[in-house]
C-alpha cells in the first residue's frame, strides 16, 4: 500500500516513525521550510518515555508530482489547513485510495468528501500524547488509540486497519467514526484551553481542583453543543472518557499549548468556535466555552501583532 502522510507535526511524525520503524514505506509531504529541511537532513527523532531517542531517515517532498499516486493519505494538518492539503492530494489520490482525516476539529471531513468523495474518505480520532521539541524531533507524551470509520458506510477499511495495527498503533474500527469525533471534540474543547491559558501539563489539569472543575464544566457544554447537533452523547461517560485521557497523557502538553508558546495560530476555531456555532443555532449558549475561545483568540492575535 502506497502511504503519504499529510503534515508532519507532532501527531503526523509520531504515525510515520512507528510506520517507517515497523518496515511500511511511505512519503512525508511537508510544506513547511523549516521542519522540511530537518526531515531531510535528519529524518524523525523520537525520544521515547524513558528518554531513549531513536532517529528514522524519511522521505520528504514539498509536491506529490511525478510520484505514484497514494492508496492511504493520512491526513494531520491543523484544522485551517485541510483545504490546502485536500488541494495538494487533488490528482495524487488512487482511484480507491482512501484519504483519512486524524485532524482535530470538526467540519475536516466533509472538506475532503467534497474533494475527493465521501466514498474515498475516513475519519478518526487519535489520543496519543506527543508534542514536537523542535524541527524533527518529537517527545512522547502518552499512551492513546486510534479509532476511525469509513465517512460513507460500506467502505473497507481493514486494510488499513492492519497496517497501522503492523505499526504497533492501538485500532478501533467503527462503522460510523462521527460519535468518535464528537468524543474527541468535546475532550479537546474542555482540556485544550484549560492547558493552554495556564501554560499546564496534561496531568495538572487532575491534580487542580480549580482547573478540574473547569474542564468537567466544558464538557457539560460541549455535550450540550452534541445535543443540540443530533448526537447522543452522554456528560458522566464523556467525563470519564477525559479523565482517563488525561491520567495516561500525564506528561503531555496540548497541541493547542504548543501553539500557544510558539507563537503559532492555534484549532480553536474548529473546536471551540464550531461548538459555539452550533450550540447557538439551536438558541443555546455555551457562556465557559465563548470565554476560554476569546482568551485564546486574545492571545492569537497578540502572538501576530509581536511578529509584525
Amino acid at each position: 500500500m502506497k502511504v503519504v502522510v499529510v503534515g508532519c507535526g507532532a501527531l503526523g511524525s509520531l504515525l510515520a516513525f512507528k510506520m517507517i520503524k515497523a518496515g511500511i514505506a511511505l512519503t512525508v509531504l511537508q510544506r513547511d521550510g523549516v521542519q522540511y529541511e530537518a526531515l531531510k537532513a535528519g529524518g524523525i527523532l523520537f525520544v521515547d518515555r524513558e528518554g531513549k531517542k531513536e532517529r528514522v531517515p524519511c522521505e520528504v517532498v514539498k509536491t506529490l508530482d511525478g510520484l505514484e499516486m497514494a492508496e492511504l493519505a493520512i491526513v494531520t494538518v491543523k484544522a485551517y489547513q485541510t483545504e490546502a492539503a485536500a488541494w495538494a492530494l487533488r490528482g495524487h489520490l488512487a482511484e480507491d485510495g482512501v484519504a483519512l482525516t486524524l485532524q482535530n476539529g470538526l467540519g475536516n471531513a466533509e472538506i475532503l468528501a467534497g474533494t475527493f468523495g465521501a466514498e474515498r474518505v475516513a475519519a478518526g480520532t487519535c489520543t496519543y500524547g506527543v508534542h514536537r521539541r523542535g524541527p524533527g524531533e518529537i517527545a512522547w507524551g502518552g499512551d492513546g488509540m486510534v479509532r476511525l470509520g469509513p465517512w460513507k458506510a460500506g467502505r473497507d477499511l481493514s486494510p488499513v486497519e492492519a497496517l497501522l495495527k503492523k505499526a504497533g498503533i492501538d485500532v478501533r474500527l467503527e462503522s460510523d467514526p462521527r460519535r468518535a469525533l464528537w468524543e474527541k471534540v468535546i475532550l479537546n474543547a474542555a482540556v485544550n484551553p484549560v492547558s493552554a491559558l495556564p501554560r499546564l501539563k496534561n496531568g495538572i489539569l487532575l491534580e487542580s481542583p480549580v482547573a478540574r472543575a473547569l474542564v468537567f464544566q466544558l464538557v457539560e457544554e460541549g455535550v450540550q453543543a452534541a445535543r443540540s447537533a443530533g448526537e447522543t452523547v452522554e456528560t458522566e461517560s464523556m467525563q470519564g472518557l477525559v479523565r482517563s485521557v488525561l491520567e495516561k497523557t500525564a506528561e503531555n502538553r496540548t497541541s493547542m499549548l504548543q501553539d500557544i508558546e510558539n507563537g503559532r495560530k492555534t484549532e480553536a476555531d474548529a473546536i471551540l468556535g464550531k461548538l459555539v456555532e452550533i450550540a447557538r443555532e439551536k438558541g443555546k449558549e455555551l457562556v465557559r466555552t465563548q470565554t476560554v475561545h476569546a482568551l485564546i483568540k486574545a492571545i492569537e492575535n497578540a502572538s501576530e501583532r509581536v511578529r509584525e
